[in-house]
């Protein structure tokens, strides 16, 4: 059989012409090698117990011939009654969650108190990456690993995950210490905005080291002489340094902790939900109401770190003066 343009349920991608493709001896489920060879086992093989084939998905696509055969009534096939068929069959795809698409593990997996379907109910955007990251922990024994996400965009990330405590914090810290740095950052952007004004001015219409004269080298060693003079002068060593640590200390410690802290929150409403009730589609749909992302929180997040700052000094300085 061609099992080209069929999709892979293992990743999700289509299988090729050339693709090294095995076939599922037990369900006939095709698959890249990689991905058998990714869990040892077929893609499919938590639902070998319940007698599942695998069938083309395109074969119900394919309309039927007309039938022109009379019975023994002279009635012919057009003016029997249809008979009923299914109006989608069984596969995966509509077996499992759609949140579990590319994810290699077993449903009922255990990745410590929760099962891999629970897990990909709850954090659904991304839940191949976070699942993958999580097994990896429970078998290295490890409760801290790197999360780019939250390193790049903390505090924002956090509220993005509904994990709004945390994100009320890190906010915290970034608005206190916009303040603390305020007074240092004005004064170095006045003493070194005429030298800026000075350097845009020599090199605006300048495509490139080459096309400038010896005397607006000159201007700009000068002009560089006069920065560091500034830096030297009011120890803004120190403020740079401050604002480095400013940045970047917030930011690995909420890479460190980002995923920790939203498996941590996932346990959390996992057993709150079996503790509910004991109904499996309302553990379910508790699970996912409470997991996923959320938009409009992260926007407003991002609207008070920007403004809040400026408004807070503008208040003090006018209660002062």
């Amino acid at each position: 059989m061609n099992y080209s343009g069929k999709i892979c349920d293992g990743c999700r991608e289509p299988l090729e012409n050339g693709d090294d493709i095995v076939v599922c001896p037990v369900c006939g489920t095709p698959q890249h090698r990689s991905c058998y060879e990714k869990n040892h086992k077929c893609v499919n093989e938590y639902l070998h117990s319940t007698g599942f084939v695998w069938t083309d998905p395109d074969e119900g696509k394919k309309k039927p011939e007309p039938v022109s055969v009379q019975n023994e009534n002279t009635q012919t096939a057009q003016d029997q009654p249809e008979k009923q068929t299914p109006f989608v069959q069984a596969t995966p795809q509509n077996m499992e969650s759609v949140f579990m698409r590319g994810v290699l593990y077993d449903p009922k997996d255990d990745m410590g108190k929760v099962r891999v379907s629970e897990a990909a109910d709850f954090i659904q955007n991304s839940s191949p990456r976070y699942i993958r990251k999580y097994m990896k922990q429970k078998k290295s024994g490890r409760k801290l690993s790197w999360n780019w996400a939250a390193f790049f965009f903390s505090p924002f990330w956090f509220f993005y995950r509904k994990l709004y405590k945390a994100g009320a914090i890190f906010l915290t810290v970034s608005v206190v210490l916009s303040l603390v740095n305020f007074p240092w950052e004005q004064r170095f952007i006045e003493q070194t905005a005429p030298l800026t004004s000075q350097l845009s001015e020599i090199v605006a219409d300048k495509s490139s080291a080459d096309s400038l004269t010896a005397e607006e080298k000159e201007k700009i060693k000068t002009i560089s002489e006069q920065f560091m003079e500034i830096v030297e002068k009011n120890n803004n060593y120190l403020f740079i340094v401050s604002a480095l640590i400013r940045i970047i200390l917030p930011q690995v410690t909420a890479a460190l902790l980002a995923n920790y802290l939203l498996k941590r929150r996932m346990l959390r409403v996992v057993n709150l939900a079996h503790s509910a009730t004991d109904d499996p589609e309302l553990v379910k749909y508790t699970i996912m109401r409470n997991g996923g992302v959320s938009v409009i929180m992260p926007i407003i997040a991002l609207t008070i770190n920007a403004y809040l700052p400026d408004l807070l000094l503008n208040i003090a300085y006018k209660i002062n003066f």
